[in-house]
């Protein structure tokens, strides 16, 4: 091919590129309709799953909020609406005891049962456990625990377990957003995953000075 008939070509594509570039420009959808499509995509990933497992896939104005600002801190007013939701979301035991027994609290922060997809569908059980150790270290003897969140050794020892104590433990337990908005920390209580008389159970392996959590 001759020098002439190769700057021909070159310059016919450099002419063609913008035209090239506009067109997938127009075409190429805006953020709205890309989440659409991204949420319709999720939502039938998995079509012999049922209702139960696709909604896992849609998101609560909180949760909304707290992706929208990706890794960043959310603002006042977004802390606040986030708070405001999360403290709304708050059920307590009817009986009002707040803290129940340490020993089956025991086993639920170390159960991880619950909510998996087993064959394509979410496992049926009687209850979920918490798997608190997963990202907390709580019993001292316990060394098979995880770092991600604070460690709760002495969690009731260094606290106490008065009222007022077992009440920001519960509901700390049962929506973290509460105090802490967007926090890692899932909400248990607030995602219908632990009920409230699992969490008081969980209160009270964390509260009463007979738990090996208090033992020094």
């Amino acid at each position: 091919m001759s020098k002439c008939a190769i700057d021909t070509m070159k310059a016919v594509a450099l002419l063609a590129a913008p035209f090239l570039i506009a067109a997938g420009c127009a075409s190429f959808p805006n953020a709205a309709s890309t989440r659409q499509a991204a949420e319709k995509m999720v939502s039938e990933a998995y079509p012999y799953t049922g209702a139960d497992l696709n909604r896992r896939a849609v998101q609560d104005e909180s949760q909304r909020m707290c992706s929208g600002i990706g890794g960043a801190r959310p603002t006042p007013e977004q802390s606040a609406e986030i708070v405001k939701l999360a403290r709304a979301s708050f059920t307590y035991p009817p009986t009002g005891k707040l803290m129940g027994d340490w020993k089956v609290g025991a086993q639920l922060v170390s159960d991880g049962r619950g909510q998996r997809i087993v064959g394509g569908q979410i496992e049926k059980l009687s209850h979920n456990g918490a798997l608190c150790i997963n990202c907390h270290a709580i019993d001292p003897n316990e060394v098979n625990s995880g770092n991600v969140g604070p460690a709760l050794t002495g969690y009731g020892a260094l606290r106490g377990n008065s009222e007022a104590t077992a009440r920001l433990t519960y509901e700390r337990i049962y929506n973290e957003w509460a105090y802490f908005p967007c926090s890692n920390m899932p909400r248990l209580g607030a995602s219908g995953f632990l009920t409230p008389e699992q969490i008081t159970h969980v209160v009270a392996y964390l509260l009463d000075p007979q738990s090996p959590v208090n033992k020094k």
